[in-house]
């Protein structure tokens, strides 16, 4: 491992369906090449799971300029501590049993988002994450996560 990155975990959250408000979870079970136990999206791809920097959650909360971002992007592990530059794909995560490797760094605007009308920059772009869970196990709100380039 090159680069060591730490962070936290701060949430977790499984959606059942699309449009699901989400169940917070203490603890949560993520499988190999799928996703996130019981979550819809845990179907395999390289968008298993959605990750969000807890800091950007933060500062979009306080501007007064609102877009669709956080009333859409639906993450499931939001992540605290760790620069969101550090993390693009390629990058693994080290979380309590499992390993995750990013897939991507962005999501897709929502063409209804007031922002995206103006033509204004989304605040989650580059900094909403996907990644792939390339070894099954176990994670907790409040592990440790190790980052890095394997």
């Amino acid at each position: 491992m090159k680069l060591k990155i730490n962070g936290i975990i701060e949430n977790i959250k499984a959606y059942s369906a699309r449009g699901d408000a989400g169940k917070e979870l203490k603890e949560a079970r993520l499988i190999e090449n799928s996703g996130l136990d019981g979550d819809f999206h845990a179907t395999g791809g390289d968008r298993q799971l959605s990750l969000l920097i807890a800091e950007t959650k933060d500062q979009i909360k306080e501007q007064t300029e609102k877009g669709l971002c956080l009333l859409r992007f639906k993450e499931n592990i939001t992540i605290r501590g760790i620069d969101p530059k550090m993390l693009h794909p390629g990058v693994q995560l080290v979380i309590g049993e499992a390993t995750l490797t990013i897939t991507g760094e962005t999501k897709r605007c929502f063409k209804e988002c007031p922002l995206f009308e103006t033509g204004k920059r989304c605040p989650l772009a580059g900094l909403s994450l996907f990644a792939k869970v390339v070894k099954s196990g176990v994670i907790c709100v409040g592990d440790k996560i190790i980052a890095g380039i394997m």
